[in-house]
């Protein structure tokens, strides 16, 4: 039952453990659950991570993608099949000590109230296929 409305109430950026000692760049989520932003580090240059980046978010065949790699950052849009509905990811990549990256990455729809959780699981897809590309 509890899945069931995990599901149906949608995106909380409680739902992904974060790394709650970084801070993102981004604007903060609305109330709404169609929104999701999430931070970690990865032990890795900030330059590989940005190409396995890219790499993971192409997998997954977004409408479009737009990266530059002198800011390190990565914007993409998908959209819902059914609907065509846009959702947009934005990705932050910086240089943390050691060598080593933070990651920030937001998904949030563009229309609506509750995502049904896409955007959660966007999310969840992205880092799994980083993490699988490493």
């Amino acid at each position: 039952m509890l899945l069931i409305l995990s599901f149906l109430i949608g995106s909380h950026p409680g739902d992904l453990p974060a790394d709650t000692t970084l801070t993102h760049p981004f604007s903060p989520c609305p109330d709404s659950p169609n929104c999701i932003i999430y931070s970690t580090r990865f032990n890795i240059a900030p330059e590989v991570l940005f190409q396995i980046s890219i790499d993971a978010l192409n997998y997954y065949s977004p409408y479009s993608v737009e990266a530059d790699s002198q800011s390190l950052q990565i914007k993409a849009v998908f959209r819902i099949a059914l609907f065509g509905f846009k959702d947009d990811v934005s990705i932050v990549i910086k240089p943390a000590n050691n060598g080593d990256s933070e990651f920030h990455i937001k998904s949030a729809s563009r229309v609506g109230n509750s995502d049904l959780g896409v955007n959660r699981r966007r999310v969840q897809r992205i880092i799994k296929q980083i993490n699988k590309n490493l």
